[in-house]
């Protein structure tokens, strides 16, 4: 098993938080501000959003990447990547 954990400074541009890899993984985020999470693709308006001081459990598929964006200032968030190789 491998284990991670980060603390990433997320801004106004989009941020790979978690990046491919070719199992599935468990992660863990804690938020220190207004992050919005998703794919590629994900913005401000349109991700889902992971409030100052929220906690999410969720698991990544073999394959898939994890993308974030702040509103309009930057934020911390830490990330817990949990795998089995």
């Amino acid at each position: 098993m491998t284990i991670k954990a980060n603390k990433i400074a997320v801004g106004t541009t989009k941020v790979q938080l978690v990046e491919v890899d070719n199992v599935s993984r468990d992660l863990a985020l804690h938020s220190k501000g207004a992050i919005h999470i998703g794919g590629s693709d994900v913005t401000a308006q349109d991700g889902y959003l992971i409030d100052n001081g929220d906690k999410l459990i969720i698991k990544l598929a073999e394959g898939e990447v994890l993308w974030g964006v702040s509103t309009n200032t930057t934020s911390d968030i830490y990330v817990f990547v949990s795998k089995i190789d």
